[in-house]
């Protein structure tokens, strides 16, 4: 009858141990589970993806990418920019060539990075946003 216990005890530690196994288990597989998964277009994925369109379809005016990325650092002089309408902070940057101005905004100047952190910006929008700038002086 001993034996039948000990048969009947270490079998309900396995089934409890395999359970918490199991169970640990599913825990780590569901902390180590990918937050997303990547679908090539042509590629038939399990899950339907809506198709996003990233594209601008409109241009944005040189105020709009004012407000939405210049302002920030040109609002205040942050880091050296030049104010917002302030001709002396300007200095004789005010008086230097559009494309000039444009290519400093393209490639980075001093504390300004590249793009004026305007990543999605066209040349047009980039454009347009130095020239309301210029604008702001008259």
């Amino acid at each position: 009858m001993d034996n039948t216990k000990i048969f009947f005890i270490s079998v309900m530690i396995l089934f409890v141990t395999s359970l918490s196994s199991s169970e640990a288990k599913k825990a780590i597989e569901e902390r180590i589970t990918p937050v997303g998964q990547v679908c090539i277009e042509g590629q038939n994925c399990s899950e339907v993806v809506a198709k996003t369109d990233y594209s601008i379809t409109e241009t944005r005016s040189g105020e709009e990418i004012y407000n939405g990325t210049c302002n920030t650092c040109h609002g205040i002089g942050l880091a050296g920019a030049p104010k917002f309408g302030d001709r002396v902070s300007w200095g004789e940057r005010a008086n230097e060539d559009l494309d000039k101005l444009v290519a400093s905004v393209t490639n980075g100047l001093n504390g300004m990075p590249p793009m004026g952190m305007c990543m999605d910006c066209s040349e047009e929008e980039l454009t347009g946003s130095v020239q309301y700038m210029l604008d702001a002086f008259n």
